[in-house]
């Protein structure tokens, strides 16, 4: 497993010790998901690394071979891993922003649910805000997933998932949880490495979720 460091300057930046530290995770996590993800050994991936003004670290995968990390000023290691173990989930599935398929309503809430499960399955004791959920919650959003139409390549990816024209903010990414948790409710044996390559249809049926 290859990979390199690019950051992206800024006027605010990161001084020497910072960067260490990021660099640092960053190694030590795309190790530790590449072996379970099975990447091959001369796989490369290229990560850029931006210094944000907000309130938490996220990342993006844009292609096979790329990711970019926003980086907040007072940044925790925990939260850096968590981005890099979501994103490095979304390269092994085939799942980014500069992809040549329609990525449908469903296959997308599933990409996103499975992502989260498996930062949270390597980091349990840190759970993100876009993973929590009520039951009240799932039982007024979820039937909003037909309604939008399942297999749809058109949505809106701002409203399901950034808040957007009045839905909740994460939305999508509680309810593609959900849907990755009622799979390992009813398989408590498959992680998210396990899931990695099952196609939507194969993910719903072990959700025995009726959609």
């Amino acid at each position: 497993m290859r990979f390199n460091i690019v950051f992206i300057k800024s006027e605010d930046r990161f001084n020497k010790r910072e960067r260490q530290k990021i660099e640092n995770t960053i190694k030590s996590v795309v190790k530790h998901a590449a072996k379970l993800l099975k990447f091959k050994q001369n796989r490369i991936i290229n990560f850029t690394v931006y210094r944000l003004d907000g309130k938490f670290t996220f990342g993006c995968t844009y292609s096979k071979d790329w990711i970019h990390l926003n980086v907040i000023k007072k940044f925790e290691e925990e939260d850096l891993s968590s981005a890099i173990y979501h994103e490095m989930h979304h390269i092994a599935r085939g799942y980014y922003f500069f992809s040549k398929k329609r990525i449908s309503f469903l296959e997308t809430l599933f990409s996103e649910g499975l992502a989260v499960i498996f930062e949270t399955e390597q980091l349990p004791k840190r759970i993100p805000v876009y993973a929590e959920y009520s039951d009240d919650f799932i039982k007024k959003w979820l039937p909003q997933v037909r309604k939008e139409g399942l297999w749809r390549t058109d949505f809106s990816h701002d409203e399901w998932f950034w808040g957007k024209r009045g839905k909740p903010y994460h939305l999508g990414y509680k309810l593609g949880t959900y849907l990755v948790n009622q799979i390992k409710k009813h398989n408590p044996k498959l992680t998210a490495d396990k899931l990695t390559k099952k196609n939507v249809k194969t993910l719903l049926r072990l959700s025995k979720v009726k959609l």
